[in-house]
């Protein structure tokens, strides 16, 4: 996606606007009350499926295959008064839809066959319960990828979104999950906010909260990406990294979980109120290394000794966890290493109670209360005088460029953050306007400036995920990959490119 930016000119080197590929769309299908499952399962890459508020009662299978250009997308004609999938007591495998197989209650909304660049906004799905209960909200599977949800409502659901095969891939942005889980399940079983088997997955600004049953997210990706949300009140504990269901044999295999600028917050009597985290190779996989990556995350215990990272690697798997930059308050224990032959923990600059268990973590920031503005109403956000106020390392990998607005009554968005100098998932100088699902990203501005023949090409912290791009001529530009060196601190991102080549440059996502 190339992202318009603003225009510098000096000594012929020039920033410029980027084009930007629109997606054609074949057909726009109109969606009521009065229509069934078929109209929405015919859409092909380009089309545009609009679906009018409502209660709907059936079930849905896609298996379409749009692209990046055009891709498949289904949304709300009015995102203020979303259309509601309710199947009420009826069980999903009863209901209506094409689908006949024997796991076709495993779904309200089915993603499988290879389906691919589906856009998905605006849809609320509750009760979506099956004989077995462990049906969902949505469920992608079976090589579905590139799959983005946003602005949806899940809950009271066995699980709010479920799947996720070896090479499945979901990003989920600006979504509530509420009460999924089933307390007729045992306490075992496949019944929680989150719970994906195994793929990639990106989860961002969203708001999960309060299951009935297990955990707020229960992932088993490949890699996962987990990103400025508010966690609340997990049944058990709030969520874990293990073993990805695909993975068989003798490997080596690595899964990987990043969890950054998040706030979670435990619930007062959890079930399992000895961690918070935790990572765990249940299949006994051999060969096996699993990582977490636990940046900039605000924490808010419930006053007991929970385990923020737990590596239950009693069996020898091997782990990893690196945990810098958060608060971690309302508990003394911020890991626990079961195994330390085996797992490895380290990390710098935590804000921790005076009693906790410090470890191999440096640079820690230890009082008596980490500075809130006001923990009794849940705004975590830092006071003049908090001791974590310019006490982050933002040498450590990805520094956050984002943070989650506000909190549970205000929520589900996000704001440029201001610098990666302060502890935990908000910034003290961050000010400025607020993003939600049916806002246009802001635009990275680009800047230059010149050193011994040399030009310094910065951008900012919240466009990390952009390339530069450089090119000799403006028009029928041929552009590559600028190289140069990049170097990333506290307030933004600098690549220092030599001028010998380059006439213009742009940024990419």
């Amino acid at each position: 996606m190339n992202i318009p930016l603003r225009i510098h000119w000096r000594h012929f080197l020039a920033v410029i606007v980027a084009g930007t590929s629109l997606p054609l769309h074949a057909a726009v299908i109109n969606v009521t009350t009065n229509d069934s499952y078929s109209k929405i399962e015919t859409a092909k890459a380009g089309d545009e499926v609009v679906i009018e508020p409502g209660t709907y009662r059936f079930r849905v299978y896609l298996t379409g295959q749009g692209n990046a250009t055009n891709p498949i997308i289904i949304r709300a004609a009015d995102p203020a008064n979303r259309p509601v999938w309710d199947f009420e007591s009826l069980l999903v495998e009863t209901a209506p839809g094409s689908y006949t197989a024997g796991d076709r209650g495993r779904g309200a909304w089915q993603f499988s066959e290879g389906a691919r660049h589906y856009r998905v906004s605006g849809i609320v799905i509750r009760n979506a319960r099956t004989a077995s209960r462990n049906s969902a909200a949505i469920r992608y599977y079976n090589s579905s990828t590139n799959l983005y949800i946003s602005n949806c409502l899940f809950e009271w659901n066995d699980n709010g979104l479920t799947g996720g095969t070896q090479g499945s891939e979901a990003t989920v942005e600006y979504c509530e999950f509420n009460s999924n889980g089933n307390t007729n399940a045992s306490l075992s079983a496949p019944s929680h906010n989150i719970y994906v088997y195994g793929g990639y997955l990106t989860l961002r600004y969203c708001y999960v909260h309060d299951p009935v049953q297990g955990q707020n997210f229960h992932i088993r990706c490949r890699r996962s990406l987990i990103e400025y949300n508010w966690f609340a009140r997990a049944n058990s504990y709030e969520g874990d990294l293990m073993t990805d269901d695909d993975f068989s044999g003798s490997g080596p295999f690595t899964q990987t979980m990043t969890l950054r600028g998040n706030v979670i917050v435990q619930k007062a009597n959890p079930l399992n109120n000895s961690q918070v985290v935790a990572v765990y190779n249940d299949a006994e996989l051999p060969n096996l290394t699993l990582n977490v990556h636990a940046f900039y995350n605000t924490f808010v215990g419930n006053g007991g000794n929970a385990s923020f990272i737990h590596l239950a690697n009693g069996d020898g798997t091997a782990m990893n966890a690196e945990i810098s930059n958060n608060i971690i308050s309302g508990t003394g224990r911020p890991f626990l290493n079961d195994n330390p032959a085996a797992g490895t923990v380290r990390g710098q600059n935590n804000w921790l109670r005076p009693n906790a268990t410090i470890g191999p973590l440096t640079g820690s920031v230890q009082s008596s209360a980490p500075g809130f503005r006001d923990a009794s109403n849940q705004d975590f956000r830092l006071a003049e005088d908090s001791v974590c106020i310019g006490a982050a390392n933002p040498d450590v990998l990805s520094p956050p460029g984002r943070e989650y607005f506000l909190n549970e009554v205000t929520n589900r968005m996000w704001r440029i953050r201001a610098a990666a100098r302060d502890m935990g998932a908000f910034e003290s100088t961050s000010n400025g306007p607020v993003f939600g699902p049916n806002d246009p990203e802001p635009r990275p501005a680009l800047s230059v400036s010149f050193t011994n023949g040399a030009a310094q090409v910065s951008w900012p912290l919240f466009a990390q995920d952009y390339q530069v791009q450089e090119s000799l001529l403006l028009e029928g530009a041929a552009w590559q990959n600028a190289s140069g060196t990049v170097t990333t601190n506290a307030e933004g991102v600098t690549m220092t490119v030599a001028l010998t080549n380059a006439g213009f440059f742009r940024l990419r996502r």
